[in-house]
């Protein structure tokens, strides 16, 4: 009779190994430190803004130009973080910033970055001025921050993400 139930309890413990390893590998959005520097001496912008990712079309069919006008309502709307970066100093988001659960709060699984770079770009879901980061456990951070560079022409991440 003890021999019978034997394989089921190493059923149900496998079962339950099988649930801790699926749940430890979830890719549910989490907050991040960030820190982005600029190598350009121009005047750049930054706004970040957590979206879902159904609202990924609606982000790459705006046009970045019109983003940055001069009270465009698309970027009132989107209440970005914001900052104009100086040489040689980084801007740091910590990851307990209250923004992160404002933004983890409305569903937000990607950070936009969307950068003010100097320069003619053309328009569409390649501009070179807007990049999305995923928020899930997918980044190799050093000291779980996530490195970003700003370039006179584009948005750098350094920080590389696991192998899938």
């Amino acid at each position: 009779m003890n021999y019978i139930k034997t394989p089921r309890h190493c059923l149900w413990l496998a079962a339950a190994c099988v649930t801790l390893f699926v749940a430890g590998c979830s890719t549910s959005p989490r907050p991040w430190t960030v820190s982005i520097s600029k190598s350009t001496y121009a005047s750049v912008q930054v706004d970040l803004i957590g979206v879902k990712e159904s609202e990924k079309p609606y982000w790459d069919g705006y046009s970045i130009d019109k983003y940055w006008s001069e009270g465009d309502l698309r970027r009132l709307n989107a209440k970005p973080m914001t900052q104009i970066l100086k040489v040689g100093k980084p801007w740091v988001i910590s990851a307990t910033d209250p923004k992160w659960q404002e933004w983890l709060d409305r569903g937000a699984t990607e950070l936009l970055v969307v950068a003010n770079l100097p320069g003619h770009f053309e328009p569409g879901a390649a501009d070179p001025r807007r990049c999305y980061l995923p928020l899930g456990p997918v980044w190799k951070a050093k000291d779980k921050t996530l490195q970003i560079e700003i370039q006179d022409t584009m948005i750098l991440v350094q920080t590389p993400q696991k192998a899938k």
